[in-house]
C-alpha cells in the first residue's frame, strides 16, 4: 500500500497529488525549489510587506535579517528565517511547533529588557518571525573582540541587575517561564548602554503537573547542575546570571557544573580579576552554588544583592582618588546600607533568609581592615606569583565547511602570572584536534583542526578545553557542515548558534 503524504505544516495526511493541504491549506508542493536559509538578497519583499536590507546573523537553525516595514513607515524590524533543510521529516513539525511556541511565547511579554515580537507568518513553506529591531552588539562581542579583557565590574553590575530584573518578570508570570540559556551572547548591549535579551528558543513554561524538562538544554559552563538531569526551575536562571557575569569579570566561562561536581574547583573570580570588590564576587560566587537552595532565593533577592555590593565597593572607593579608586576591594562585613539586603560574614544569616556566604581566602585580602593590596595582574616573571592561563580568542567560530573539508586556525596561549604555566588540551569530539596537545612555558599557539570527513551535514557546537596549573579555559568552536559541491560555500557568514 502506497504510503500517504503529510502536511509539513499541520501534519494531517493529504490526497495523492495535491498542491494544498485541505485542513490548513499549506503549500504541498512547492512551485519552485525552496531558496536555502539565510539567502534573501536585497529589497527582496518577504511577505509582501517586508523588504530585506541585509543579512545580520545566520547558525544551523535559522537566519536573521534586518528589514523594513512597508506598513509602518519603513520602521526596522529584525525576521528571523527558520531552516528546515537539514531537519529529519519526523522532527520537522516538532521544529516547527518549537517555532511557533517561541513566537507565542514573545507575543505573550511586554518588558523593556525583552525584544518584542510583532507577527509570524509562513511563505514559501517557511516560517518568519518579526521581531522589534535590537542595534548594537552582545555582551560575549563585546568582550572578545571589542574588550579582548574582562570588563569592568561597575559595567557588569548594572548588566546584572538589569538581567535579574528581566528573570523576575519571567518568573512572575503565570505560569513562569524558565529562560534556560541565559549566556552573554545572549544579551544585546545597546548603544544607550542598556541590555536586552534576545533568542527564547528552549525557553519553557512551567507547570507544576510537568515539572522535568523534555531535554536537556543549555550551555556547558553557564547551564546549572539540576538542567543536566533536565530539572530547571526558577533558579536554574539564578545561576546561568551568576556564570554570565563571571564570565565577563573573568574572560573565562565558569567550570562546568558536572566537572565541579566532581571535585574540580571554581576559581575564585579574584584571583583572575582583582579589581572586582571582594562584595561583587561574593554575591556571583552565591549564585553559582551548586545546588538551587544554597542560591538566591529569588532573582529579586539577587538583584538586591547586586545592587547592595555595587554600593558598598562605591562608597569604599569614593575616599580614594585616581586610579586607586578602582582596585581597592571593600572589606567584609562592612556597613549595611538603609533598605539594601546584607551578605553576612561566615557563620551568620541574612535578615532575607539565604544562608550566607563564607568569603574565599582571594590575593588582596585585607588584614584588620587594611587592604594588603592587590596582586598584580599581568606581570609575568615574577615567582612568587601562581602561573595564569590566558587563551585568545575564548570563542571559535568557523562558519561553513564542506563535507570532507577540513579547516584550520590557531589560538594564542600565555602565562599573566609567575612560575612556569603547565597542562593539556582536551576537545570534545574526534573531528576536533588540537596540536600540540599539551601547554608549556615555551609554547605560545596552538593549532587547531576540524576535519568533517565523515560528519553528517548540520551545525555543530563542541569545544577545547585547556586544564592547566594557571587555571581552565573552555573555547566554544562552532561551524556548520555543508553538503560536498554546496555552491553556498562560498557565503562565509560567521555562525552565532541561532
Amino acid at each position: 500500500m502506497e504510503a500517504r503524504i503529510r502536511c509539513p505544516s499541520c501534519g494531517k495526511e493529504t490526497p495523492k497529488g495535491a498542491r494544498f493541504c485541505p485542513d490548513c491549506g499549506a503549500q504541498l508542493i512547492a512551485d519552485r525549489p525552496r531558496m536555502s536559509t539565510g539567502r534573501l538578497p536585497s529589497l527582496h519583499l518577504l511577505g509582501n510587506r517586508y523588504t530585506i536590507s541585509r543579512k545580520i546573523a545566520q547558525g544551523g537553525q535559522s537566519a536573521v535579517y534586518l528589514a523594513r516595514d512597508t506598513y509602518q513607515n519603513d520602521s526596522e524590524r529584525a525576521i528571523k528565517e527558520m531552516s528546515q533543510s537539514q531537519i529529519e521529516p519526523l522532527k520537522r513539525q516538532q521544529a516547527i511547533n518549537d517555532f511557533i511556541r517561541e513566537a507565542n511565547m514573545l507575543q505573550s511579554l511586554d518588558h523593556p529588557t525583552l525584544a518584542r515580537v510583532f507577527n509570524l507568518f509562513m511563505e514559501n513553506d517557511k516560517y518568519y518571525l518579526v521581531m522589534e529591531y535590537v542595534p548594537g552588539h552582545n555582551l560575549e562581542d563585546e568582550l572578545v573582540q571589542y574588550r579582548r579583557e574582562p570588563l569592568d565590574w561597575e559595567d557588569v553590575t548594572v548588566w546584572g541587575m538589569a538581567l535579574a530584573d528581566t528573570l523576575t518578570y519571567l518568573h512572575s508570570r503565570t505560569p513562569p517561564i524558565i529562560y534556560r540559556d541565559l549566556k552573554p551572547a545572549n544579551v544585546m548591549l545597546l548603544p544607550d548602554g542598556g541590555v536586552k535579551l534576545i533568542d527564547f528558543g528552549i525557553a519553557r513554561f512551567l507547570h507544576n503537573m510537568h515539572m522535568n524538562d523534555t531535554m536537556q538544554l543549555g550551555t556547558d559552563g553557564y547551564a546549572p547542575l539540576e538542567q543536566y538531569s533536565s530539572r530547571s526551575e526558577p533558579r536554574s536562571d539564578i545561576y546561568a546570571l551568576g556564570a554570565s557575569l563571571y564570565h565577563l569579570l573573568t574572560g573565562r566561562v565558569p567550570e562546568a557544573a558536572p566537572l565541579r561536581m566532581a571535585g574540580h574547583n571554581l576559581t575564585p573570580i579574584r584571583a583572575i580579576n582583582p579589581r572586582t570588590p571582594e562584595v561583587v564576587e561574593r554575591v556571583i560566587m552565591k549564585a553559582l552554588n551548586l545546588q538551587p537552595q544554597d542560591r538566591f532565593r529569588t532573582a529579586q533577592e539577587m538583584r538586591e544583592g547586586l545592587e547592595w555590593a555595587r554600593r558598598q565597593s562605591q562608597s569604599r572607593a569614593s575616599g580614594v582618588t585616581g586610579d586607586h579608586a578602582r582596585t581597592v576591594a571593600p572589606a567584609s562585613g562592612g556597613a549595611r546600607h538603609t533598605g539594601a539586603p546584607h551578605i553576612p560574614p561566615t557563620g551568620a544569616r541574612s535578615s532575607s533568609g539565604y544562608p550566607p556566604v563564607s568569603p574565599p581566602a582571594l590575593p588582596g585580602a585585607r588584614v584588620s581592615g587594611r587592604s594588603t593590596g592587590p596582586t598584580p595582574a599581568r606581570q609575568t616573571g615574577d615567582q612568587t606569583l601562581p602561573p595564569r592561563l590566558h587563551v585568545w580568542p575564548i570563542r571559535m567560530d568557523a562558519g561553513y565547511i564542506l563535507v570532507n573539508q577540513t579547516m584550520t586556525s590557531r589560538l594564542e596561549v600565555a602565562n599573566r602570572g609567575g612560575g612556569s604555566l603547565s597542562g593539556r588540551v582536551e576537545t570534545n569530539i574526534a573531528a576536533l584536534s588540537v596540536e600540540p596537545n599539551r601547554v608549556s612555558q615555551s609554547v605560545n599557539s596552538l593549532t587547531v583542526r576540524i576535519d568533517a570527513h565523515g560528519l553528517a551535514v548540520g551545525p555543530y557546537v563542541c569545544h577545547i578545553a585547556l586544564r592547566t596549573n594557571g587555571g581552565d579555559q573552555i573555547v566554544q568552536v562552532r561551524f556548520v557542515v555543508r553538503p560536498a559541491g554546496d555552491t553556498l560555500i562560498n557565503d562565509r557568514s560567521r555562525v552565532t548558534g541561532l
